[in-house]
C-alpha cells in the first residue's frame, strides 16, 4: 500500500479541519496533495493522482557487511521511499514526495510524478514513518523520459564516508578539467582497531564528491590523494585521523578535502 503525501505533513504530524486541495497536506478524499493545482505533474488539479506519469521502482534490502540479507528490524515495519525533485542546479525543489510501502515487501513502485529529475532514498521507518531506523544513501534518478529503478542496501553493522574535493598547485586552487593529468580521486579507509581493515575507493575528480563503500562501525584514517588514468599518485597524501562510521547505514561527511598536486 502506498501513500503520496509530503515531509510537512510526516514532520509536523497536523491535520486540517477542511479537505483543501493544493494546501501539501492529504487531507480525506484526495488521493494526493503536491502544494499546487497544477496537472501534469503526478498529482491533478484535483488532488487525484494521475495516470501515464512515470514512477520510480524502488527495491530495498536489509543487510550486513557479510551480505547476509536479514529481516526488518523490530518495530520497524514500513521503508518510505522519498522522492525530492531538483532542478538543474541539483538544489531541491519543494518537499519530497513519501510513498509508503510495507518493509517485508522489499519492493514497491512509486505513485505517478512529474517527468523530471530527483533524488531518492529509503528510509526503514515505524508504521507511520514518525521514527526512522536508518536511511538509504541517495541516488539520482531521472525520470524525464521513462520509468526507472532504484535499489539501497541499509546496513545494519556499518556506515559510509562521504567527501568532496578541490585541488590545489603550487598553493593555488584548481580544476581537474584544467589538470589533465589527474583523471580520480582515491580515499583509503584503514581501521585504527585493526590495520587489516581497510579499503580503497576510487572516484571520477570530475565528480567532486564521493561516498565510499561500507564499513564497519569504528574509528579510521582516511588517506586521499590524486591519480592519474593508471592510478599513480599525482599528489600528496591528505590524511584524516580519528574519523567516526556509525551504524546502521550512517554516512560520515569528510567535508572538502583540499589536495595538494605535485
Amino acid at each position: 500500500m502506498k501513500n503520496l503525501v509530503f515531509l510537512a505533513l510526516v514532520a509536523s504530524g497536523c491535520t486540517t479541519t477542511t479537505s483543501v486541495c493544493g494546501d501539501g497536506f492529504l487531507d480525506p478524499g484526495e488521493q494526493c496533495d503536491d502544494g499546487n493545482n497544477v496537472s501534469g505533474d503526478g498529482c491533478s488539479a484535483v488532488c487525484t493522482l494521475e495516470t501515464g506519469a512515470p514512477a520510480i521502482t524502488a527495491n530495498w534490502k536489509i543487510t550486513n557487511l557479510a551480505k547476509q540479507t536479514l529481516n526488518c528490524p523490530s518495530g520497524f515495519d514500513t521503508a518510505a521511499l522519498y522522492s525530492q525533485e531538483i532542478d538543474t542546479n541539483f538544489n531541491d525543489v519543494g518537499s519530497p514526495v513519501i510513498d509508503l510501502f510495507n518493509c517485508t515487501n522489499f519492493t514497491g513502485v512509486s505513485g505517478p510524478l512529474k517527468a523530471t529529475t530527483y533524488y531518492s532514498w529509503i528510509s526503514i521507518a515505524n508504521t507511520n514513518n514518525s521514527a526512522q531506523y536508518a536511511s538509504s544513501t541517495s541516488a539520482f534518478v531521472d525520470l524525464t523520459n521513462t520509468d526507472k529503478s532504484y535499489n539501497a542496501d541499509i546496513l545494519t553493522d556499518g556506515g559510509y564516508f562521504q567527501l568532496q574535493w578541490a585541488l590545489q598547485k603550487n598553493g593555488v586552487g584548481t580544476t581537474c578539467a584544467a589538470q589533465s593529468q589527474v583523471a580520480g580521486v582515491e580515499s583509503i579507509s584503514t581501521d585504527t582497531a585493526n590495520s587489516n581493515n581497510f579499503a580503497s575507493d576510487i572516484f571520477p575528480c570530475a565528480d567532486h564528491l564521493g561516498i565510499t563503500s561500507g564499513f564497519s562501525a569504528g574509528t579510521y584514517t582516511v588517506s586521499v590523494d590524486a591519480l592519474n588514468s593508471s592510478n599513480a599518485a599525482v599528489s600528496q597524501a591528505v590524511n584524516l585521523t580519528n574519523k567516526t562510521i556509525q551504524a546502521p547505514n550512517k554516512v560520515t561527511d569528510l567535508g572538502t578535502v583540499t589536495i595538494p598536486l605535485d
